[in-house]
């Protein structure tokens, strides 16, 4: 069955592609199984080559790509090209990693009785990895996860993402091509059979970016097996703002990353705790720079914000900003939404036992404000979700704030700058529900691979032992 993919904002129709079945996942994974076993027998110089290769080839097609990920996702141009640039780095540069990777030796000779002994500790892939990418970031995770993982000796099945799929094939389709076959597959499923594939006899690990919901029902279909899970789920990340803090600088960086992907980032401010000494200044900023952001086609010049990934998205974000609302809050920006475009909006004065500033998660450009009293208020607030992944402290006082930093239970804490930051080599991932794991050069690997020694008995020459100067 073939299906139809359209453009979020214009509902144009881009191209189609062609569903697995459920009862295509065992044949899937017997293919994948069988190449893995040869892949993971491969040099690692063997396995790095295509992976460069590939990179080479979609290093002449950037703006192609770019292009055709912005008129899918809904992603403005620019933003697209970036990660159209960053999945080429990822492949090149876990190329690299997976070509260097050794082991190590086991210090089993520092022990009594193991003084002959010689402990290899290596690491070894999983078998088939299981890779599920979402809307958001689609092509970057893809290599995230794939080229980590068949750098390691993975055979990989993709996922691809169900709204916008047809850039990540065609990315994908430039590396099957460089790769033994059955090394790569990509299967477009729904959530019953990403399910089946996920839970499948045979599947080494899951690799899974997502909601909360997709990966505890990962969890489930899969808890029999103990099954390595690699998840990250979202987040609800605050940005805490003491009084001394630069409020240009608090806005600036609170549009940089509120509205990256048209504000669906998993690690974007989506709670502004602020002092109460400088909260209606900060928000009247915020009200003035969102107002001139206008969601408009994302290949046009200058734009900022395009649309989001479809018209269900929009209505979904709009509910929750209605039960704030609700709630209390007061939206001192934005409006209704039109289809897929949500344009920016400002929630005011949110009390801070409002849902939206806990669990509700909003995927949109929406950005509440909230007010506290003390340094000791704002962290108690920030740290009260299970969603947490990144968070963010602004201030003049950098002692405090990095004591600040520190008390925040998150996956990462970012001073003065947005917590939407994710540079390759840091391990991003969060704590509780937010995920389990962590992403970034050399980190997704080690999720990819185990550990396995192997001890060589008596192998090295029996030493002689001193005798003390008093016994002589």
């Amino acid at each position: 069955m073939s299906i139809a993919i359209h453009a979020p904002g214009s509902g144009a129709r881009l191209g189609e592609v062609a569903a697995t079945s459920a009862e295509e996942v065992p044949g899937i994974v017997a293919a994948a199984r069988e190449a893995a076993r040869g892949w993971a027998a491969a040099a690692p110089y063997q396995r790095a080559a295509p992976l460069v290769a590939a990179a080479d080839e979609l290093s002449g097609r950037v703006a192609e790509l770019a292009e055709r990920h912005a008129r899918e996702s809904g992603k403005i141009l620019p933003q697209a090209h970036h990660e159209v640039l960053g999945a080429i780095a990822l492949l090149r540069r876990n190329a690299e990693l997976g070509r260097l990777m050794a082991g190590e030796l086991a210090p089993t000779g520092g022990l009594p009785g193991g003084e002959r002994d010689l402990t290899l500790v290596e690491r070894v892939p999983l078998g088939v990895v299981v890779a599920v990418i979402p809307f958001n970031f689609p092509v970057e995770l893809t290599m995230e996860k794939a080229a980590a993982a068949l750098a390691a000796g993975n055979a990989v099945v993709v996922k691809l993402p169900p709204q916008n799929p047809l850039t990540t094939g065609a990315v994908l389709d430039v590396l099957e091509r460089h790769l033994p076959a059955g090394v790569l597959t990509q299967v477009y499923a729904d959530p019953a059979t990403s399910q089946a594939l996920c839970a499948a006899p045979g599947i080494g690990a899951v690799s899974l970016t997502g909601s909360v919901g997709a990966g505890v029902a990962v969890a489930r279909a899969t808890a029999h097996q103990l099954r390595p899970l690699h998840l990250e789920l979202g987040g609800n990340g605050a940005a805490i703002v003491r009084p001394d803090a630069d409020l240009d600088l608090v806005v600036s960086e609170t549009l940089r990353g509120r509205l990256l992907m048209n504000g669906q980032a998993c690690a974007a401010t989506k709670r502004v705790i602020a002092h109460r000494e400088i909260a209606g200044e900060l928000t009247e900023r915020l009200v003035a720079a969102l107002a001139e952001v206008t969601p408009t086609d994302p290949l046009a010049d200058g734009a900022r914000l395009g649309p989001l990934i479809d018209a269900r998205a929009a209505a979904r974000v709009e509910e929750q900003v209605q039960r704030a609302i609700g709630e209390g809050a007061n939206r001192a920006l934005g409006e209704a939404p039109d289809g897929a475009w949500f344009a920016p909006t400002v929630l005011a004065d949110v009390p801070a036992a409002a849902a939206v500033l806990h669990e509700d998660e909003i995927f949109g450009p929406v950005v509440p404000v909230t007010t506290v009293d003390s340094d000791e208020e704002a962290v108690a607030l920030a740290n009260d979700t299970s969603l947490r992944l990144t968070a963010a402290v602004f201030s003049a006082d950098w002692p405090r704030a990095l004591e600040l930093a520190q008390q925040l239970d998150f996956g990462g804490a970012v001073v003065n700058g947005t917590n939407n930051y994710r540079p390759p080599v840091v391990p991003f991932g969060g704590v509780d529900l937010a995920g389990a794991g962590r992403e970034g050069l050399g980190w997704t690997l080690g999720e990819l691979t185990r550990t396995r020694f192997i001890a060589l008995r008596g192998l090295r020459p029996a030493g002689v032992v001193p005798i003390p100067k008093g016994e002589q």
